[in-house]
């Protein structure tokens, strides 16, 4: 079977985001997490109390680590933090899991070093090994940037990392794992339960038939300043997602550690009524999307993502696995569906069924909507060429299929040039089905290149480029279930997928691998909290949502800019009107959230509040307080209106805005610094940002 590189249209590991003109602000990509960039480019705040790192009290020393700041001086990098909470009736098994990197870049920011410190293996922590956590139980895992096993051998925990989150511990361990001592730089805590460790290196990672829940995380940041020639360690943010791009199994709520204004990410119902939806997009009646979708060869109900529906239906498993469905001789498929689970296959179909109508009107959409010639065999994945596709979607989706055509050209233009692994493609002729596993997982055409090479980003046809065809291709395509056509006719849909996971199951998740309806998110924090079946112990337990917040900016000094190293901003915090009883008018300064002292971060994310109107405070490095009222969410804009947001001169109190000096008077800048306070919107098909923009800070203006 020939696959393209998994993941390869996912964000690249670690790259930096800095937004030209009046605010610079970090952003973390994560390694193999999914599309565009859901974060804005902007952060929060790791802070609470103990400051930068926010961890509450010193940790042990040997747990931190000395690295390099932008100047080349020592710099005390903190440990950051993993909770798994379990609120499910049952036991979970959580493993961490690092990657294997040819040239580590967290190391390189680090010791600002150009030598590549090679990372060869897969490292895993397993958390209480076969006897998992308890329901009501929870442990905390604290892990340094890295720790260091040998002089030329490291684990990395803070990049490109996963957390495997598991109910059965089949399969979890593997004969290839060999056990390693557990550094003691990498420290356990247990609540309602024990906390052991143990290591093992591996090279691989899990297997995709592991009855578990794959998320991913990155802590920190690895960049190259402007003018510089070596990596810079940013150490303040957390970046994170839950892979139900990849696989849906089980409900994952997951938010930042020590920032309470962020809402968590995925889901917090309970295993069984999560369950319960995927049984019922799986029913099998003509109404139900995800009829014939395929499942994984698993006891409990896990569903490849629209990639993996294609890229996994040939893949087998080994004769001795433990699955329900295995045909009387050869190997067990990865994928069956769920007539097979239940026991309703003849032998054949159990070698060979791998998918069933859901799938079938989304090969056969592909073969009504766009023309495909004789060689590029399309006929034996398409059984109907009656679909009436409207106008717009047929050529949207031409559009798509010659984007491909000519990026598999470019493939081949790479292999003519020696610049791949030999000079016979893997792939040496564009057709139907392997057009079908590029397309849904957004891949490039790259086997037997390398995971880098022939990027989307670098293919054009005729008016279109990647910048133009990628956001057709997420609302008009993804996103076409919310289309009335395709309302009226079931057989329009490009990808029940991504219904199942953003309608059914109601989860801001990814979809797809270039999804943006928050999947991935970037924010500062001192650790990262997970939980299984619930919200108990996420610091914030309303679901995070673009449309929900704002952004709060400050603008660059242009004496600061290039000195990255020098905050401008100390602290901040959130006050929401007549909720707290003892102080229901938010007279009392409450800054919870303690920004970094080594980074230039300018603004701050009110992500997720209760309710408005709300009171933001902050101060700034020359310890100004600025208090400023937020009477209003931020309305939608719609197309055509003429002010944006639509209730845009009503959402700052700006007779109530202020700036007070270190010696508590007000400044005689405040007004104008809260004159020009500018609430403005980022509007997309799926998604909305929004911003509150002011000036630079009071002792910079004229």
């Amino acid at each position: 079977m020939n696959t393209p590189t998994p993941r390869a249209a996912r964000p690249a590991l670690s790259v930096s985001a800095l937004r030209a003109g009046s605010v610079i602000l970090l952003a973390v990509l994560l390694a193999a997490c999914g599309g565009g960039d859901s974060s804005d480019g902007y952060s929060s705040s790791p802070g609470g109390p103990g400051g930068a790192g926010g961890l509450g009290a010193a940790p042990p020393v040997s747990q931190k680590v000395t690295c390099k700041d932008f100047d080349f001086n020592d710099v005390t990098v903190e440990p950051k933090s993993i909770t798994v909470q379990n609120n499910s009736n049952g036991t979970i098994y959580p493993v961490l899991a690092t990657s294997k990197n040819a040239v580590n870049q967290w190391l390189q920011g680090c010791f600002r070093s150009t030598d590549p410190y090679p990372t060869d293996y897969v490292y895993k922590l397993y958390v209480n090994q076969g006897e998992g956590i308890p329901p009501g139980g929870s442990v905390t895992i604290t892990l340094p940037l890295y720790s260091k096993l040998s002089e030329d051998r490291y684990i990395t925990w803070w990049n490109g990392g996963r957390v495997v989150l598991a109910d059965r511990s089949e399969r979890l361990l593997g004969s290839e794992d060999t056990a390693l001592t557990t550094p003691d730089t990498v420290i356990c805590e247990g609540q309602g339960t024990e906390c052991s460790l143990s290591t093992y290196s591996s090279p691989v990672q899990f297997p995709e038939n592991v009855y578990a829940q794959l998320s991913e995380y990155t802590f920190g940041d690895s960049v190259i300043p402007a003018g510089e020639s070596v990596r810079l360690l940013k150490p303040d943010n957390v970046g994170y997602n839950i892979s139900y791009v990849d696989h849906v199994y089980m409900p994952v709520g997951l938010g930042p550690k020590d920032n309470p204004y962020i809402g968590y990410s995925g889901s917090v119902q309970s295993q069984a009524y999560f369950r319960n939806k995927l049984g019922a997009f799986l029913a099998d009646n003509a109404t139900a999307a995800g009829n014939g979708w395929p499942v994984y060869n698993l006891s409990a109900l896990k569903l490849p993502g629209g990639y993996n529906i294609f890229a996994q239906r040939s893949g087998t498993l080994p004769p001795s696995d433990n699955v329900p469905v295995k045909p009387t001789e050869g190997f067990p498929p990865v994928l069956t569906v769920m007539k097979c689970i239940n026991d309703g296959c003849t032998d054949e179909e159990r070698r060979n069924l791998h998918f069933g109508q859901a799938v079938q009107r989304m090969q056969n959409l592909w073969g009504s909507c766009v023309d495909w010639t004789p060689e590029e065999n399309a006929a034996p994945y398409v059984t109907d060429t009656s679909v009436a596709c409207p106008a717009e979607m047929r050529e949207n989706m031409k559009v798509v299929k010659d984007f491909f055509i000519q990026n598999h050209q470019d493939y081949l233009a790479m292999h003519s040039r020696g610049e791949c692994e030999s000079s016979t493609p893997q792939v040496p002729k564009f057709n139907y089905w392997n057009a079908m596993m590029h397309i849904y997982g957004w891949v490039p055409y790259n086997e037997g290149c390398g995971a880098d090479a022939n990027p989307l980003a670098n293919t054009t046809i005729d008016q279109w480029n990647h910048a133009k065809i990628q956001p057709m291709y997420i609302h008009d395509l993804q996103y076409n279930y919310q289309q009335q056509a395709v309302k009226n006719d079931p057989r329009l849909v490009f990808n029940p997928y991504v219904q199942l996971i953003h309608d059914d199951l109601e989860m801001n998740a990814y979809g797809f691998s270039v999804d943006d309806a928050v999947g991935f998110m970037s924010e500062l924090g001192s650790g990262l909290i997970f939980t299984v079946g619930g919200s108990e112990g996420l610091e914030n337990q309303k679901q995070f949502s673009y449309a929900d917040g704002f952004f709060l900016d400050i603008g660059v000094p242009e004496s600061k800019i290039g000195h990255e190293g020098e905050p401008l901003i100390k602290k901040y915090g959130v006050c929401v009107f007549n909720q707290d009883p003892d102080d229901l008018n938010c007279e009392k300064d409450k800054q919870d959230v303690i920004m970094p002292t080594h980074s230039q971060i300018a603004g701050f994310r009110v992500g997720t509040v209760a309710s408005y109107p709300i009171k933001v405070r902050f101060t700034d490095a020359a310890d100004n307080l600025y208090t400023i009222r937020v009477n209003e969410k931020f309305a939608e804009c719609n197309d055509g209106d003429t002010v944006c947001p639509k209730n845009k001169t009503s959402i700052v109190d700006k007779a109530s805005c202020v700036v007070v000096n270190s010696r508590g008077e007000k400044h005689d800048k405040s007004d104008g610094w809260c004159g020009p306070a500018n609430p403005n919107q980022q509007k997309e098909k799926q998604l909305t940002k929004n911003h509150l923009s002011f000036p630079k800070p009071v002792e910079f203006l004229p």
